[in-house]
């Protein structure tokens, strides 16, 4: 074996890891916690350099940091795994989960859009976030719990999928009918209740409903199923006289069996 710089190299990868240290109990274990997954769409995207990734992820946690600070939800009361793409922060019982609706998703979509409209297209943040409530049990290698699941399969609905990239929205925030119900239906803040649409979610092995809200949208309103576009309306027909007209028999203007039943 080289005893060179090689073999200095060779002694560093051979070094045992450090086991991690145990860690303690916290107080929130087994609780209902709210959780909070986020997800930044299109991160693998061949277009962006690594360099590209890593500007994304400081300004997702920026964003998101500062957002949760803004919001009163101090940082010492969430517990915070990243993700690569993303992050799954759970938030203390004894923050209400309202918060994390109203302000958080205002706080959010506000920093995404200040962030986008000055971007170059690789470092742009579109955000999914889902959220959800439930009981959180921390082990030794992370965090178990069923609200975790569930919270994943919100943020991949393909509803929110698609009308991030029909509408170009800088945050969709997803949420579970429970929160919804117990808080968003509530409120009586900037954010709109009804600007929350019912979807279905199937994602895998689950199938649910849940309520999503869309932020920083650039693109136009979709149509109503039953309003038709203006290329799908009838065109209308007029007629212009010129001159000395004479008419034997009915004259009809427009469609002779529209007033017939």
């Amino acid at each position: 074996m080289d005893t060179g710089r090689s073999g200095a190299f060779t002694r560093i990868v051979d070094a045992p890891l450090d086991p991690a240290p145990p860690r303690a109990v916290p107080a929130w274990s087994g609780l209902n916690c709210s959780v909070l997954f986020c997800d930044v769409a299109g991160f693998g995207d061949p277009s962006r350099t690594d360099g590209d990734r890593r500007a994304v992820r400081e300004v997702t946690y920026r964003v998101l940091l500062d957002a949760l600070e803004d919001s009163g939800i101090r940082l010492a009361d969430t517990y915070r795994e990243d993700r690569g793409d993303g992050a799954l922060v759970i938030v203390s019982p004894a923050v209400p989960t309202a918060s994390l609706v109203d302000p958080l998703a205002g706080r959010l979509g506000a920093a995404l859009r200040r962030h986008n409209d000055i971007a170059r297209p690789a470092v742009r943040v579109q955000l999914r976030v889902a959220l959800d409530v439930g009981p959180v049990t921390p082990d030794a290698e992370g965090l178990n719990g069923q609200v975790i699941i569930r919270a994943a399969r919100l943020m991949e609905a393909p509803a929110l999928k698609s009308a991030l990239a029909e509408t170009g929205a800088d945050l969709g925030f997803i949420v579970s009918p429970f929160v919804y119900e117990a808080f968003v239906a509530h409120l009586d803040g900037p954010i709109d209740p009804g600007s929350f649409e019912h979807v279905t979610v199937r994602v895998k092995e689950t199938t649910t409903s849940a309520w999503m809200h869309l932020a920083g949208t650039t693109a136009r309103p979709r149509r109503s199923p039953a309003q038709p576009s203006p290329a799908q309306e009838a065109p209308r027909a007029s007629t212009v006289f010129a001159g000395e007209v004479q008419v034997r028999g009915d004259l009809v203007l427009g469609d002779k069996t529209v007033n017939e039943r």
